[in-house]
């Protein structure tokens, strides 16, 4: 018999943190919290995970994968092509990065998987990136098998669909104590202050089934009441051009961080 699980996600909004590269200096995480790579795991504990479990590398192709599935989802919104279940298409964005790699974000990603534990660490700020965001999800299946590729397509695919329960009064500010249908994958996705992600994903059984746990870090989070991205006609407030192969979608050359907003964001 064929057994699947759906998708379980979980979003998270961090709070501002201190500036240090050494992940057990406690400046660098919000007080009372642990960062996820102070003293954290270098391979897999199998005393949870088990003998058999392992570490889906993330290769050139894998990266170029995650990178593609959330540039192609950022560019759709950019070019005001996505709405939500109320069919209201959400405002262009101005200035929205095309989404790189980071070895760093992916390493602290690893340390999470690694646990083979489904849960948000408490922290995963780095000295260059001081309010990381996080998603996570893991997939439970028996009796089948998935290709990398159809998991993480899958994984990205599952937070980007959020987007129904959006709406541009959100993005315009994202809300303060938010109780509402899960929006904060698909913000995550989109942020426009976010450019960089890193990502990890550990193969393990729980007999019967099969269990693959897929983490993602990003070099921003959701910040309460500021917009998730600024709108405006697509591309229009680029100071590097625009992406050709993702269309709306501020060259990978543009600096971010030198984008102003009104809002509580930390320095």
């Amino acid at each position: 018999m064929k057994t699947i699980i759906s998708f379980t996600l979980v979003a998270l909004v961090a709070v501002c943190s201190g500036q240090t590269a050494n992940y057990c200096d406690s400046s660098l995480c919000p007080p009372k919290t642990t960062h996820i790579a102070c003293n954290g795991l270098k391979t897999i504990d199998t005393q949870v995970c088990g003998a058999g479990a392992f570490e889906v590398a993330m290769n050139s192709t894998n990266q170029e994968l995650i990178l593609h599935v959330h540039n192609q989802l950022r560019s759709k919104v950019a070019t005001g092509q996505q709405a939500n279940r109320a069919a209201a298409k959400f405002n262009q964005a101005s200035r929205m990065g095309t989404l790189q790699w980071d070895a760093e974000l992916a390493s602290i990603a690893a340390a999470n998987a690694r646990r083979c534990v489904y849960g948000h660490d408490q922290c995963r700020n780095t000295a260059v990136y001081k309010m990381a965001g996080q998603n996570i999800a893991i997939k439970m299946y028996y009796g089948k098998t998935f290709t990398d590729n159809q998991l993480i397509t899958g994984f990205i695919n599952d937070w980007y669909n959020e987007a129904e329960n959006a709406t541009i009064a959100i993005l315009a500010g994202y809300p303060k104590s938010y109780t509402g249908p899960a929006i904060g994958h698909f913000t995550q996705i989109v942020s426009d202050r976010t450019t960089k992600v890193g990502c990890a994903m550990v193969s393990f059984i729980r007999s019967p089934f099969t269990q693959k746990y897929f983490v993602c870090n990003y070099g921003f989070t959701n910040l309460q009441e500021s917009p998730v991205y600024v709108s405006g006609t697509a591309c229009s407030k680029c100071t590097s051009g625009c992406n050709s192969k993702y269309p709306g979608l501020c060259n990978v050359a543009e600096n971010i961080k030198n984008v102003s907003y009104s809002g509580k964001f930390c320095n």
